[in-house]
């Protein structure tokens, strides 16, 4: 697994990334305390890649053109 700010990092194995908003000299930066339940409920998982790509669906990004219907459309899943 490979937590990144940039995608193209993660790339050519995209169900093995998760995404995070980029950390510049921010002191109240969170991001990887908003990962921590989902880490820890994975600790045990032997092959992560169906996981990800339940929950994270990152592969399904590059089908949206703007980033707010990418969101809504995450929430709209987690909400049903």
């Amino acid at each position: 697994m490979l937590v990144d700010n940039a995608a193209y990092s993660f790339g050519f194995q995209i169900d093995n990334g998760i995404p995070i908003i980029p950390f510049y000299d921010n002191k109240n930066d969170s991001e990887l305390k908003h990962l921590m339940h989902f880490m820890k409920s994975i600790h045990n998982v032997r092959d992560l890649r169906e996981i990800m790509r339940k929950f994270l669906k990152v592969g399904s990004y590059s089908e949206f053109s703007d980033p707010l219907e990418l969101i809504s459309s995450l929430f709209e899943e987690l909400i049903q």
